[in-house]
């Protein structure tokens, strides 16, 4: 796929700026106004793009309207060993927009380099959260008091504690009945501090393998910023359905689908064939980047263990690679051209 040149989109978007000015081909209060955003737009992504990058640039970019790019970073300890690109997850891709750290624990072994590297990030304008669960604290009593305890619990142990930026919850089942009520209930008991009821900024999202008919889902979608579709292994061509089982409740932008980089031990029963070996653009990664919900825009895409994002030498090498985060460059690169 050709890649436009952001420089010359923002020369471009310039000049069509200023000859509106000369020849008063436009109104005042709408084309300028417009023009003068792309042009600001275009030269935010420039910086970005090409290369010429600051961190008040990337801040600026990841501001600006765009499809963002997210990341699951699967954590030492206690499910993982070191990552392949290394236990330092702060040397993702700078113009990666969302790190989601799964299955951390304060158990870590490295969990005291948490908040050091949360804060370069944070120079950079990405946002690190934290994927979690809905379960009681240990010994709240399960009714509204107790769902209050255990939101608080989760922001001052975890959120709060190593300054991460929201909150994710992982739902791959459909629950019912008590459960349903409790699950619901802690949820909303975090859209205190988190999401878009909150007013503070932080993030809470809904990380699932389910469709919008959920029955989480439909009670807490409100209190929802992003949902993350673990569309693992799935053409592209699957998408369009599943959105419109989202598209009752959220915006399209709200909607983010992934695919999984291959895992440790995983041929051949976990690999799921997202990012195909050579690196050359094709691929269901690359499909899911390139796809767009019928009368709007998605909000980005993600990836599962980002963490072994490298070219392998083949699609079943789980020990050859150069750690480079090639395929997430691409990737950013489609989604905002």
């Amino acid at each position: 796929m050709k890649i436009s040149n952001p420089v010359q989109t923002a020369m471009a978007a310039a000049l069509l700026f200023s000859s509106c000015l000369l020849m008063n081909a436009c109104t005042k209060n709408l084309a300028d106004n417009t023009l003068s955003q792309q042009a600001t737009d275009a030269a935010k992504r420039a910086a970005v793009l090409t290369g010429a990058v600051t961190d008040s640039s990337l801040i600026a970019y990841k501001k600006s309207p765009h499809e963002i790019y997210a990341g699951f970073y699967r954590f030492q300890g206690p499910c993982y060993g070191a990552a392949p690109n290394g236990s330092n997850f702060s040397q993702v891709p700078d113009s990666l927009d969302v790190l989601i750290l799964f299955c951390f624990s304060p158990s870590s072994p490295i969990a005291d380099s948490v908040p050091r590297w949360i804060n370069a990030l944070h120079a950079k304008g990405t946002k690190v959260i934290v994927t979690g669960n809905l379960d009681l604290a240990p010994g709240a009593p399960d009714n509204t008091t107790g769902y209050a305890t255990t939101a608080k619990r989760i922001m001052d142990s975890i959120v709060n504690r190593y300054g991460f930026d929201g909150y994710d919850i992982d739902i791959e089942s459909n629950p019912s009945g008590t459960e349903l009520t409790r699950m619901a209930g802690v949820y909303s008991a975090l859209s205190k501090y988190l999401g878009p009821k909150s007013g503070t900024g932080k993030l809470l999202t809904f990380d699932t393998n389910q469709s919008g008919s959920n029955s989480l889902f439909k009670k807490v979608y409100t209190m929802v910023d992003y949902v993350w579709l673990q569309a693992y292994g799935r053409g592209a061509s699957t998408l369009q359905s599943t959105w419109n089982t989202f598209a009752p409740y959220i915006k399209s932008t709200q909607f983010i689908p992934g695919f999984s980089f291959y895992e440790e031990r995983g041929y051949p029963g976990n690999v799921w064939y997202d990012v195909t070996y050579p690196v050359n653009g094709t691929g269901r990664a690359f499909d899911y980047a390139r796809w767009e919900p019928s009368g709007g825009k998605k909000g980005g895409v993600f990836s599962y263990a980002i963490d072994r994002d490298a070219p392998l030498t083949s699609s079943t090498d789980n020990t050859l690679y150069t750690p480079t985060y090639i395929v997430s460059k691409m990737l950013i690169r489609i989604m905002n051209p």
